[in-house]
């Protein structure tokens, strides 16, 4: 009788129990796991603290099995590899992880319909000494990495430095990516400054980055960007890098304050490859909306915190361009409700399916994953009162 009792407990709450590198290579391996991968019953990978240590801590290669799903899982403990791998896969769902000082939070590398939702991203970089005399030091990862990828939807998720020395160097980092959604993100501080036997100080990151990447979507993002800690050496530190043609960027709130040494066309951290300024969009397409009660038509751009001008007719856009953005808004983007698009009008660098829910003007979001994990104990908690109370009954 007690050996039942104890095989249930440890039956029970074994998701809960902490995990060394998991790796699923082919869509046979994905049925290990529970559920069936369908849309209904997602393979399902969850409830798991995993302190990676030098090791990638999820592997997923070679799947297309629809669907699977990552939730409720913690990656904690410095690493010099990526949390979590996803490698020639689609189909993926990640919601509600927490991942703390790897190299990169999540690297994607040729996948497609991947989502990352309601997560949160804590001092994902990897530093290394160039020079043992120099003092020189250099650092690379980021908190989401992807290359030659589509179809990728980034959204509702949390970028935060783990400490004063340890920030996501960058937040969104997309190589050769097409047809994604940067949406709903909150990014704090993207960036590391690090000692240089050169300039003395040397600083580089960014929120998002996109390199040789088209038709993208990056909407209703908060991004805080530092003022002060020898930033001013910040020779490649950006709000928003682009790279690329076909791009659309609006609704976003971009606060930090100009500083004295910026590159050409930039001010303060807000930097747009000037070889793409007039290959993107830097506004909303033509929409009906809501501003201090009252209803307007017409395109709305992004909120610039160092930027001030006028708007004399009260539609909650400055009449003055700023730089790339020929309709700065006046207020956060909060302030302004999406109640769609003008007839006949259309985002040119996307699908009607693409702009429709963009422009909402919020995503529910899910409950933490202290919340669900707190749900999960309780049910556990309750059926193993249950079991205890029939066998004591039984005795």
């Amino acid at each position: 009788m007690r050996a039942l009792i104890i095989s249930l407990v440890m039956l029970l709450f074994l998701p809960l129990a902490s995990a060394a590198q998991l790796t699923f290579v082919g869509d046979e391996s994905l049925k290990e796991l529970p559920g069936s991968g369908t849309p209904d019953d997602p393979y399902l990978l969850g409830n798991l603290l995993i302190n990676a240590s030098n090791d990638t801590a999820i592997l997923i290669k070679n799947t297309s099995a629809f669907l699977l799903l990552i939730k409720n899982v913690s990656i904690v403990r410095e690493n010099k590899r990526p949390g979590i791998i996803l490698e020639n896969v689609k189909n993926v769902r990640i919601e509600n992880v927490r991942i703390v000082r790897c190299s990169y939070g999540i690297k994607i590398i040729n996948s497609g319909n991947i989502t990352v939702a309601n997560s949160t991203f804590e001092g994902n970089l990897y530093c290394y000494w160039k020079s043992e005399f120099a003092g020189d030091a250099d650092c690379k990862g980021g908190a989401i990495f992807a290359d030659y990828s589509r179809n990728l939807r980034i959204i509702n998720n949390s970028f935060v430095p783990h400490s004063y020395l340890f920030s996501n160097i960058y937040g969104v980092y997309l190589v050769m990516v097409e047809n994604s959604t940067i949406y709903g993100n909150r990014f704090v501080s993207s960036v590391k400054c690090f000692p240089s036997a050169a300039f003395g100080g040397y600083c580089k990151g960014a929120a998002v980055y996109l390199d040789r990447s088209s038709g993208n979507e990056i909407i209703r993002n908060k991004i805080y960007l530092p003022s002060s800690g020898g930033v001013e050496y910040a020779a490649e530190v950006y709000g928003v890098y682009i790279f690329g043609i076909n791009n659309s960027i609006y609704l976003n709130d971009f606060y930090g304050k100009k500083v004295p040494y910026t590159p050409e066309g930039a001010s303060g951290f807000y930097y747009v490859f000037p070889r793409a300024g007039n290959k993107n969009t830097f506004h909303s397409p033509r929409v009906v909306y809501k501003f201090a009660n009252e209803t307007f038509e017409g395109f709305l751009g992004n909120y610039w915190d160092s930027y001030s001008g006028s708007d004399e007719d009260g539609d909650g856009v400055i009449e003055q361009p700023f730089k790339v953005d020929r309709y700065p808004l006046i207020l956060p983007s909060e302030n302004y409700e999406i109640l769609g698009l003008v007839r006949g009008e259309l985002n040119t660098t996307t699908s009607p399916t693409q702009v429709s829910s963009p422009l909402n003007t919020s995503s529910p979001s899910a409950p933490s994953p202290q919340e669900e994990n707190f749900r999960y104990i309780s049910l556990v908690l309750i059926v193993l009162g249950v079991v205890l109370f029939i066998l004591w009954r039984r005795k």
